[in-house]
């Protein structure tokens, strides 16, 4: 996985962000500024989508080497702890990485992402999957443009972002996405797994508008009591449909748990 370092002072702490299906670290566009006032940022584009490549072997894509991949950044960077943020798809990730190595997280937040808590081997979920990775295996990019996520159809996006996330959306590598909705999401899931409550300080910023996602964020409210909710107007991408109210739920809350 690729990572852009964002760095400006060697006393501010370490701040992550890791994005979702169907899109890269321009995700964080609109937050860049903002976080890098309190933060050293390092954006991660995940394998496929933006410039991370796609591995000559897909089988090596598992969690366990995403979560591993994270870790060495950590350490290149020569930092003890961190935070993390994560979207979507890229909240499952470092929510695993975070109950992996809590030592090494000092708080973390994730916005909308019905990957960490989802039924994965529920019939109708199995079913979906199912009949989502055989339209795009038959149709390639043309399925792949038709995704719900593609980021074409984010009306609440401002236009030149939506834009550019669309044009880059169309260049991921439809083998690593399968890859990644087909084998990895499921994997995510935190549903039923012993231990999974968080260790570690965690915010979930919800976008509320996204009317899909809201069971699924009572649902974790009452299975992680120390969870904190903040809900702010936004959907699925919250971060970009109110960057402001985003920025200032993950910097109030980070602030109070400090390196």
């Amino acid at each position: 996985m690729h990572s852009t370092v964002s760095y400006s002072a060697s006393e501010k702490p370490w701040l992550i962000l890791v994005h979702g299906m169907l899109t890269n670290a321009r995700h964080w566009a609109l937050n860049r500024e903002r976080l890098s006032r309190a933060f050293n940022l390092v954006l991660i584009d995940l394998p496929g989508h933006g410039r991370s490549g796609t591995p000559a072997n897909l089988e090596d894509i598992t969690v366990e080497r995403l979560v591993e991949r994270l870790d060495e950044i950590r350490r290149g960077l020569g930092v003890a702890r961190w935070y993390l943020c994560g979207q979507s798809f890229g909240a499952g990730l470092t929510l695993r990485y975070a109950l992996d190595h809590p030592e090494r997280v000092v708080a973390q937040a994730f916005t909308n992402a019905r990957t960490v808590y989802r039924e994965a081997d529920a019939p109708r979920e199995v079913e979906a999957r199912a009949e989502r990775l055989a339209r795009l295996r038959r149709d390639g990019a043309r399925a792949l443009r038709a995704e719900h996520f593609h980021p074409r159809f984010a009306r609440r996006f401002p236009p030149d972002l939506r834009e550019a996330l669309s044009r880059d959306a169309d260049r991921i590598d439809p083998p690593s996405y399968i890859r990644l909705i087909g084998d990895i999401a499921p994997a995510l899931s935190l549903n039923g797994v012993p231990g999974s409550v968080p260790k570690v300080p965690t915010l979930l910023v919800n976008g509320r508008h996204e009317k899909a996602f809201q069971a699924c964020r009572d649902t974790l409210a009452e299975a992680w009591p120390s969870l904190e909710i903040v809900d702010i107007d936004g959907g699925h991408s919250v971060n970009i449909e109110n960057a402001a109210g985003f920025d200032a739920a993950l910097l109030g809350f980070f602030t109070r748990h400090p390196v």
